[in-house]
């Protein structure tokens, strides 16, 4: 499975227990006024996130033989960026493998958006490059991005799927509306497959407060990624706070195409699981 980096910045599961019940009474807006909501939202959000870094921990297991093998605790810290176009950027930094530390705990990727920049995306783009080395496989970068679900409900990638409001629901008390998609066609995130998933939608805003992401096509391997995002208080707006990710299967030509990054293949039966969880929000420099 191979990958293509984007052109400027690359747009990144643990599935969360969750409680979550029906609401009968809730009324669900029409499809075509939920879409533009949201996609208002994205945007919008990606400008009232700008530059914030966060501390990582990627609990990861290798699951071929059918059994949780033994696990690989990789800590970073992330930085999320939000551009104008409603994009989110994800990098990573190493800190530490296993409890043990590789680097001290500085902050100079988040030191780097202090006034973002080509040169420094470019640095954090190697930082992420080396971070992903220390994986127990690099094909769990494919969807380690937390906010890769939701550049694809930007306006402008919109028109490349299809949508169908499942359900009304409660998530952690907040009403959302349950949002299924489906590529149109193939090839707009992964070369040989279609992207499918859902989104939980806070009908009065649009705010999503968890994605779902993965792929179907032949000779693709099952992966899936789910992300919760949680109101950071300081930050005063919703972030991701849980990440979960599996990869089952085997492929040789299936291949992330417009929005992943990094290079990752998949050429003989692997399992996988990742299980991120995020803390300390903080802005560069704070």
């Amino acid at each position: 499975m191979s990958t293509r980096r984007v052109r400027w910045i690359p747009v990144p599961l643990v599935v969360a227990t969750l409680s979550v019940t029906l609401v009968g009474a809730q009324k669900t807006p029409a499809l075509p006024d939920l879409l533009k909501l949201a996609g208002d939202y994205v945007t919008q959000y990606a400008h009232q996130l700008g530059a914030v870094a966060a501390d990582e921990e990627f609990m990861q297991y290798e699951t071929t033989s059918g059994r949780m093998g033994t696990r690989k605790r990789v800590n970073s810290q992330v930085v999320l960026l939000g551009q104008d176009d409603g994009s989110i950027g994800n990098f990573r930094d190493l800190v530490a493998i296993d409890s043990v530390p590789v680097r001290p705990k500085d902050d100079r990727l988040a030191a780097l958006f202090k006034q973002p920049g080509p040169q420094s995306v470019g640095s954090a783009e190697a930082m992420t490059d080396d971070a992903v080395k220390a994986y127990i496989s690099p094909n769990l970068h494919l969807l380690d991005k937390p906010t890769l679900a939701l550049d694809l409900l930007r306006a402008e990638h919109q028109s490349n799927y299809t949508y169908k409001i499942e359900s009304n629901k409660t998530f952690d008390g907040t009403p959302v509306v349950v949002l299924k998609f489906n590529e149109k066609g193939k090839g707009h995130l992964m070369t040989n497959a279609s992207a499918v998933g859902r989104y939980w939608i806070e009908p009065a805003t649009g705010a999503v407060h968890q994605t779902e992401l993965g792929f179907i096509g032949q000779g693709v391997p099952n992966i899936h990624a789910t992300v919760k995002f949680t109101k950071d208080a300081q930050l005063g707006v919703l972030v991701p706070a849980e990440l979960s990710e599996t990869i089952e299967g085997s492929s040789a030509n299936a291949g992330m195409s417009d929005m992943g990054g990094g290079g990752a293949t998949t050429s003989q039966h692997e399992g996988l699981e990742g299980r991120a969880t995020y803390a300390r929000y903080r802005r560069p420099g704070a």
